[in-house]
């Protein structure tokens, strides 16, 4: 009778410190995507720039997610090679903040642009047609000037303002306002934010279809979810070109000065669907070989990258307690910027039990075609 009734006791004893365990759970603070995206945008430094005033937290995931493209076509711009260096300036109405690369189809003597108050960046010299990478520049929703320096020699035909393959700092599936901030969305995040994501473990290699012309190759490939990939080349001989992919992103390479005829490119972050990667050789060999590596993008993998890093990690799907956000998000800002952690304070927001749907906008690919610019006033 005695020892039923230390069983009875203690089954008593584990029901109490369960329910104990529940209500701790339910009082523990946790925070929510849209407070871990204001904290990500403010511990980078881009609200200033790319958040404009009258903000929501779609500016917000649209600034860290990408996936917008502007194309501008100036065929209609006459220029004539010879003539004297012409400056012509436009507006330009850009409907998501976001990290935009600009891209430029530009002949001859180096281009002049300019964006706002921004540094003004120039092409290079070369001989014939050739997309051009100018730099990324932090835009937030509105209207923006853009001036474009056309000089003696010099002719544009076409450039593009693109977000879309920049890294897209996202959840797997989106931003979810509300939802609870997890592990594997924490580590993710932050290792996109910090351009880590290509030391993720490859997984496979994607198939492609090629088209080949003199100097140039076209690689056409399907991407079945939204992976990091990268493009690994061997070639037999020096040569120096560049890659361009989905008319979004320029890639230089050179490898004259190498020892190693190996050239492995940026890891990129592409989104469903099928994709383009224009290889252009300026001058040299051809590539011997050009693979498309995929990484390995669970959230265990991401965990793991992070906490390689120094970063204090729960399991994948264990939701983050606002203590150690704080704390990571710190960490964050010291390894990026080197000195203390600035006074970036995550903001309180809710978290829901019934979160809505994910943010739609920051998984679509814009495409906002402007023919000609319509001049500046």
């Amino acid at each position: 009778m005695a020892g039923k009734k230390v069983k009875l006791h203690t089954i008593v004893i584990v029901i109490v410190l369960f329910f104990s365990s529940v209500a701790v759970s339910h009082a523990q603070q946790y925070v929510s995507q849209g407070a871990w995206a204001v904290g990500l945008v403010r511990g980078l430094g881009w609200e200033a720039d790319g958040i404009p005033q009258h903000s929501t937290l779609q500016d917000y995931f649209d600034l860290l997610a990408g996936r917008n493209f502007i194309a501008v076509d100036l065929r209609n711009y006459k220029t004539r090679l010879g003539v004297l260096p012409d400056t012509i300036t436009y507006s330009v109405d850009v409907q998501h903040s976001g990290r935009y690369r600009l891209i430029a189809y530009v002949y001859g003597n180096p281009l002049m642009f300019t964006i706002d108050n921004q540094a003004t960046v120039s092409s290079t010299l070369s001989s014939g047609w050739n997309y051009e990478d100018m730099g990324k520049f932090i835009l937030k929703r509105g209207v923006h000037k853009l001036s474009i320096t056309i000089p003696q020699g010099g002719s544009i035909n076409a450039l593009y303002l693109s977000s879309y393959v920049e890294n897209a700092i996202q959840p797997q599936g989106g931003w979810v306002a509300n939802k609870a901030l997890d592990y594997g969305t924490e580590a993710r995040t932050m290792a996109l934010a910090m351009d880590s994501a290509g030391q993720l473990p490859v997984t496979s290699q994607l198939p492609s279809t090629i088209r080949a012309g003199q100097n140039v190759r076209e690689f056409i490939f399907q991407t079945p979810t939204d992976p990091i990939i990268n493009f690994s080349m061997a070639f037999p001989g020096p040569s120096r070109g560049y890659v361009m992919v989905d008319n979004s992103i320029v890639m230089p390479y050179d490898t004259s000065n190498e020892k190693s005829l190996q050239v492995q490119l940026k890891a990129l972050d592409l989104a469903q669907g099928q994709h383009t990667a224009y290889l252009r050789v300026l001058s040299g060999q051809i590539p011997l070989s050009f693979v498309i590596n995929m990484h390995n993008e669970s959230p265990d993998a991401y965990v793991a990258l992070m906490r390689s890093k120094g970063f204090s990690m729960g399991f994948a799907y264990q939701y983050v307690p606002l203590a150690n956000a704080q704390a990571s998000l710190g960490n964050f800002i010291v390894q990026l910027t080197k000195n203390k952690p600035s006074a970036v304070s995550l903001a309180a927001m809710p978290v829901a039990k019934q979160t809505e749907l994910p943010s739609q906008r920051a998984l679509r690919t814009y495409h906002e075609s402007i023919s000609p610019m319509r001049p500046f006033e």
